[in-house]
Formats: C-alpha cells, sequence, structure tokens
C-alpha cells in the first residue's frame, strides 16, 4: 500500500503539468493564454513546454522577435531534458518567425535542423509542413534574384520529400498536399519544364475541383499562364475561360476575381487579342472601382446617418453648443475623406505594383500605358466625383449660414483635390511634349513654394517616345515633390538634353543635401525602378548641407 502511494506522489506531477499544458494550448486567445503561460512559468522557469508554448502565442500576435527569444530559451533547456518532438516545435517557430522578419537564410538553418529531426522521428506532419515551407524559401529567392538553376534543384528536392509523404498517406488531396503540388508545378514552370508542370497543375485540378473551389479556381489561372507560355493559346484560353466563369458565378472574393480577369487579359494579349485582353484587364479595374465606390457609398450613407441623429438628439441645446457639435462632424467627414483618399490610392499603387509581377511577359509600353489610364481614372474620380461632392457640401452649408471660416477650408480641399487630379492627368506632357510639361510643374509647384528654377533645355524638336516623356515626366515629378518635402532648397536647376543616343535629365537644388539613409530608401528605389525600365540609370550626388544633383539618363 506504501508502496502505491509514493508511486502516485510521482505519477501525479507529470500528470497534473500535462493537463495544464493542454488547457493552456486550448485557449483561442493568445493574449489571455500568454498572460497564463508567464504565471505558470513563474512557478516552474524550467520547464522548456511553457517556454514552447509561449512561443507559439507570440508568432500567433506577430510578436516576432519575442517568438524567438522564447523558442531560444525552449532550445536551450532541451539541450539538458532532450526531447525531439518539442525541438521541432521550437526551431519550426523560431524559423518560421525569422522568415516573417525576412531573415530567410536563418529561416533555412533551422527548418533544416527540424526536418531531419522529423524524418528520424517519423513525424509525418512536421516533415510535410518543412519540407514544403523550405522549398518555397528557394522559389522565393529565385523569384527576387538572378535566374539560377541550382535553387531550382534544391526547392524540388525539398518538394520531393513532402511529396513522398503525402502519396505514401494517400493525402495529396488536403490543403497542405494541394499546396506542394501546386508549388512543385510553380517550379517547374519557372524552369520552362512545363510539360511536367503542367501534369502537377492537372493533378492539383483534378484534387481540388469538387472539395476545395478556392483552390481550383486559382489552379486553373496558374495552369492558363503556364499553356500561355508553352504557346497552346487556345487551351490556354478555354482553361482560364473556366475560371472566369466560376468567379462570375460565385461568391469568390474580390481579389481572386481581378487576379483572374488580370490572367484571363494575360493569355488574351500573349495570343494577340489586343482587343478582348483590353476588356479583359478593364474589367478587373472595374471591379476595383465598384468596391471604391461601394466602400465610398457605405461611409457617406453612415456619416450623414451619425450627423442626423446628432442633430435631433442635441436640437433641445445651446446654439453655441450645435455650432461645436457641427464643426466636429464636418471635420470628421473631411478626415474621413482625406484617409479614404489616401487609402485608395495606396491600394491602387500595390495593385500597379503587383501587376508589374504578375505581367513580366506583357511589354513596358502596355504596362505604362496602363499604368496612366489607372492614374487617368482616379484624376477623373476625384475631379468628378468628390470634388464635386465637397462642392455640394459647400454649398449647403452657405445656405444655411454656416460660418465662413468652414466655407473657406472646403473651399481650399476643393481647390487641392482638383490640383491633385490634374497631376494625375498631365494634359500639357500629352499635348506639348516634356519640355513644356517641366516647366508646368515648375511653374504650379516649385512657384508657389517660395523656390526659385531655372531650366535649360536642349532636347530636339521632335517628340521623343510615350513611354520615355512619361517616365521622365513622372521621375521629375517626383523630385519635385522630395525636393519640397525634404531639402529646404531656395534654388534648383533643371536641366534636359540629348547626348549620344540618351536622354539626360539633371535636377540640382542647394538645399541640406541627403544622408545615407535617405539614398537608401524606398523613394530612391521606386524612382530607380522607374529607370531601370527603360534600361537606363539614375545616380545621386549629395551630402551634408551641400545640395542634391539627380541625373537620369534613358536610351533613346
Amino acid at each position: 500500500m506504501t508502496r502505491c502511494f509514493f508511486l502516485l506522489l510521482l505519477f501525479y506531477p507529470g500528470t497534473t503539468n500535462a493537463q495544464q499544458y493542454k488547457n493552456l494550448d486550448a485557449i483561442a486567445d493568445p493574449v489571455a493564454a500568454s498572460q497564463k503561460i508567464h504565471a505558470e512559468l513563474a512557478k516552474d522557469p524550467g520547464n522548456p513546454e511553457w517556454y514552447c508554448l509561449l512561443a507559439v502565442k507570440k508568432r500567433m500576435l506577430s510578436e516576432y522577435d519575442s517568438c524567438i527569444f522564447y523558442s531560444n530559451k525552449c532550445i536551450d533547456l532541451l539541450t539538458k531534458k532532450p526531447n525531439n518532438k518539442l525541438l521541432i516545435i521550437a526551431l519550426d517557430n523560431k524559423g518560421a518567425s525569422q522568415y516573417n522578419l525576412d531573415d530567410k537564410h536563418k529561416a533555412d538553418t533551422n527548418w533544416r535542423q527540424a526536418l531531419q529531426i522529423a524524418i528520424r522521428e517519423n513525424d509525418y506532419a512536421a516533415t510535410t509542413t518543412l519540407a514544403t515551407s523550405l522549398g518555397a524559401i528557394y522559389l522565393d529567392e529565385r523569384y527576387l534574384t538572378d535566374k539560377n538553376i541550382h535553387t531550382f534543384s534544391i526547392a524540388d528536392s525539398f518538394f520531393a520529400i513532402a511529396y513522398k509523404e503525402y502519396k505514401a498517406k494517400d493525402s495529396l488531396a488536403s490543403y497542405q498536399g494541394l499546396r506542394t503540388l501546386r508549388l512543385m508545378a510553380t517550379s517547374l514552370q519557372f524552369q520552362k519544364k512545363y510539360d511536367s508542370a503542367n501534369y502537377y497543375y492537372r493533378q492539383v485540378l483534378s484534387l481540388s475541383k469538387n472539395i476545395n473551389p478556392n483552390v481550383y479556381l486559382l489552379a486553373l489561372s496558374f495552369y492558363a499562364q503556364s499553356l500561355s507560355e508553352m504557346g497552346k493559346h487556345e487551351q490556354a484560353i478555354v482553361t482560364i475561360k473556366e475560371a472566369a466563369e466560376l468567379v462570375a458565378d460565385s461568391a469568390a472574393i474580390l481579389k481572386d476575381k481581378e487576379h483572374i480577369m488580370h490572367v484571363y487579359g494575360e493569355v488574351l494579349y500573349a495570343s494577340a487579342n489586343y482587343k478582348e485582353a483590353y476588356l479583359a484587364i478593364d474589367s478587373s479595374f472595374n471591379l476595383l472601382a465598384n468596391e471604391y465606390q461601394r466602400i465610398n457609398t457605405k461611409s457617406y450613407s453612415e456619416s450623414e446617418s451619425k450627423f442626423r441623429n446628432q442633430l435631433l438628439q442635441y436640437q433641445v441645446q445651446l446654439e453655441q453648443q450645435k455650432k461645436t457639435r457641427l464643426y466636429y462632424l464636418i471635420a470628421g467627414l473631411v478626415l474621413l475623406t482625406a484617409l479614404t483618399l489616401l487609402w485608395l490610392y495606396s491600394r491602387a499603387n500595390r495593385r500597379i505594383t503587383m501587376e508589374k509581377a504578375r505581367q513580366k511577359q506583357i511589354a513596358i509600353d502596355a504596362f505604362i500605358e496602363g499604368e496612366e489610364k489607372e492614374k487617368a481614372r482616379i484624376g477623373r474620380e476625384l475631379h468628378d466625383g468628390i470634388a464635386q461632392e465637397i462642392v455640394a457640401v459647400k454649398l449647403a452649408m452657405q445656405q444655411e449660414n454656416a460660418t465662413s471660416g468652414l466655407v473657406n477650408e472646403l473651399t481650399r480641399i476643393s481647390l487641392d483635390i482638383r490640383n491633385i487630379s490634374h497631376e494625375l492627368m498631365p494634359q500639357t506632357l500629352k499635348e506639348f511634349g516634356l519640355k513644356l510639361a517641366i516647366e508646368d510643374i515648375c511653374q504650379k509647384i516649385l512657384a508657389p513654394s517660395g523656390i526659385q528654377y531655372e531650366i535649360h533645355s536642349m532636347l530636339p524638336g521632335e517628340r521623343m517616345e510615350n513611354k520615355i516623356e512619361i517616365t521622365l515626366y513622372r521621375i521629375f515629378q517626383e523630385l519635385v515633390h522630395n525636393i519640397i518635402k525634404h531639402s529646404q532648397a531656395t534654388e534648383v536647376l533643371v536641366q534636359l538634353r540629348k547626348m549620344n543616343n540618351h536622354v539626360v535629365l539633371v535636377v540640382e537644388d542647394n538645399g541640406k543635401g541627403m544622408t545615407e539613409d535617405k539614398k537608401n530608401g524606398i523613394g530612391i528605389s521606386n524612382l530607380e525602378s522607374r529607370v531601370q525600365l527603360l534600361d537606363g540609370n539614375l545616380q545621386y550626388d549629395s551630402s551634408e548641407n551641400e545640395g542634391t544633383t539627380a541625373i537620369v539618363r534613358v536610351p533613346v
């Protein structure tokens, strides 16, 4: 009897810890779970399970540095108390956090170590997930750097590990199994091994058709792209047409619908069906425009309803209180409108960036034309839509005898919106050419800011290609905005000339110059990307308090 009692005492603490671990792991709210895990750590700081579980919760909260810290604590403790299952989880969490922090080399190291242990332990779930994630790392590196067949070989070897496991378990139709098949096909497509890629795309389509509509829909688009790259345009059109019909008849999310219509446009463009390609791409733009309109209408309706309710609720209060609340409400509407514009502009920029990546095979002329059309569309929306609505609000306020300060503020905002719309639609460039368009920018932007400027142009009389003019115009526009925002300059010199089959644009200011951090910033990177579209280059000569000179060279 005594022996049994002591055995129970030895067994009971382990049972309690295991049950407590399960209870904390089951808590859906990661913040609440983290607080309780910290309490358990205070009682038992030498237990690696608590550090591992806390790392999982920190990863769920996107606190990646904290996740790495607690994963390392767990790994250190496991050197004294080995537990391979727990070590796999800790290494996986650490690698995933490093991947999200864009430290792919460290993620690769930790995932590789975890994969080796998972294979030794015959851990099916960890083996398949880690192998697929490792393969995806090398596809990412391949996509962002120069073509390198070695990275493909590494990626394919990891995918083969996962594929073998899924096939052995007959679970290729699972979500992770379909993901692995799709990534295998994508790798082969990047290598131009289209027959093999299409084989795996067809497997994804066959397995997902009746059980995972979203995977099936996206697989159709990838398959169509592969067929189009092979030159099988008719089959590609049939495939992407099926996807387009599915999104038209289903409640697919807006992002998927827009993606399908863009791929449809790519496939049609590759088959030289330019008219229908334009219609498909225009349709994707309309999907975004309709969503923007829906959001604007809803926001305006909700704000108007709130405004009316406040007027009814406080109609018995003093007149001064009414005016104060009206002021705050109108300020809120103006702020909401400004935030909506910023959101639309940011969304448009993100969409354009994504389009550049998806439409690598489309000619640069078509890309620049599409970008300018979108900017013109946004400009028209600003000019004919929101600007007119603000004018209507201003007239209504005048009729209600609102304070002149509010009316003047709305007038200023209306003029600002119209100026933005004119910048998005460079009519001067279209009608008169680059030189006069640059003079127009200086007159409208630099002059009102009190900055003196000189323009020296030695361009020949004939016009340049549209893509060159519009790119140089946009680059100059961005350089001028940077000067106003950051340089504190009082003088700007602009030179425009043609030298040895190149157009050279030089913009020099006498401002405070740029630091090394500014030279490596996102804004400069974006300008360099624009110049590189035309096989040109951008150079900066700048030191602190000594001004800045930007030199743009573009072949003609």
